[in-house]
């Protein structure tokens, strides 16, 4: 059976509960683009954060081992001195997936069949490894890998406003990327 095929009928049978549901380019589970900041106190205070110029990242760690990691970029909306919403949602967990069946865990070649070839956005180094982001601008969806193989692995998924590169937001998470060039 196709990749394409399983994907359609696990997607088919297995609808994803609204909690767990990635949706390029609004939410990522109960978490939605442009989202007053407001929201995010139902998460409690978080175990990192950052604040400078009006933009905010704060970062949840779940337990498990590696620890599930939940970032939130946020900024003040234009024009509105004191409404500041959600940008950018980074989530390393598995418990969120798309409609299409991709998760973390996912391979790139199972990216590659629901998305096509996405473009390599940025590569940057983290204590585990190497790191390479895979970019949907105009979907507004994002995966971050482990390796360029085919049988590379899923580590985050990333939302974000369509038609905006995320590379230009996320690059500036300063917890844990060290940007490296990109090697195409």
């Amino acid at each position: 059976m196709l990749l394409t095929s399983w994907l359609a009928s696990f997607a088919a049978a297995s609808p994803t509960p609204p909690a767990q549901l990635v949706v390029p380019g609004r939410s990522l589970g109960s978490l939605k683009i442009g989202a007053d900041v407001a929201t995010l106190a139902t998460y409690g205070p978080p175990d990192y954060s950052d604040a400078a110029m009006q933009k905010a990242w704060a970062t949840w760690f779940g337990s498990g081992h590696p620890a599930a990691q939940l970032d939130v970029y946020s900024t003040m909306v234009p024009g509105q001195d004191t409404h500041k919403s959600v940008q950018v949602v980074r989530a390393t967990s598995t418990y969120f997936r798309l409609a299409n069946g991709l998760r973390n865990g996912s391979s790139l070649r199972q990216i590659q069949e629901c998305y096509g070839r996405l473009p390599l956005a940025a590569s940057y180094q983290l204590k585990a490894g190497p790191r390479y982001l895979y970019d949907n601008v105009p979907l507004g969806i994002a995966f971050e890998l482990d390796g360029q193989a085919s049988r590379s692995t899923c580590r985050a998924l990333v939302v974000h406003r369509p038609g905006q590169a995320v590379s230009k937001i996320y690059l500036a998470m300063p917890l844990y990327l060290k940007e490296v060039p990109v090697r195409k």
